[in-house]
Parts: structure tokens; C-alpha cells; sequence
């Protein structure tokens, strides 16, 4: 897979479904399917997770992160 760094901005609402659907299928111990800025792509069950926070110039930001790498054929 090439590199890239997608972002997408949403409702509350759809945050909130995400982390929902995310936490239902880290439970169940299943990939999660989602899609950002037209990339869809699979979080395999064996992600590793993490939380971060970072402050700088002011500005906070918490990022809950799952990392994996990318099974090649």
C-alpha cells in the first residue's frame, strides 16, 4: 500500500457511532471496517492500541490510535 495520511472531520453523532461500532469489535475481537475521505480499508483484531496526548502553542489533542502492519500477498 502507498503512503498516505487521510483525515475526516465529523458530527458528534458520528464520532460517537464510530467509537461505538470500534468498541463493539475490539470486544468481539473482530477487524473493523471503516471509511475515511473515500479510503475504506480493515483494523485487523490484532492492532495494537495506545492513547496519546499531546500539548503544544496552546492547543491539545488526545489521539486514541491503532496501529498494525499492512499483510502483504
Amino acid at each position: 500500500m502507498k503512503d498516505r495520511d487521510v483525515e475526516r472531520n465529523c458530527s458528534k453523532e458520528s464520532f460517537v457511532a464510530t467509537l461505538r461500532r470500534l468498541a463493539d469489535a475490539l470486544e468481539k475481537g473482530e477487524p473493523f471496517r471503516i471509511q475515511v475521505a473515500n479510503a475504506r480499508f480493515v483494523v485487523p483484531a490484532r492492532a495494537e492500541m495506545s492513547i496519546e496526548h499531546e500539548v503544544e502553542g496552546g492547543e491539545e489533542e488526545l489521539e486514541l490510535q491503532l496501529r498494525w502492519r499492512s499483510e502483504t500477498p
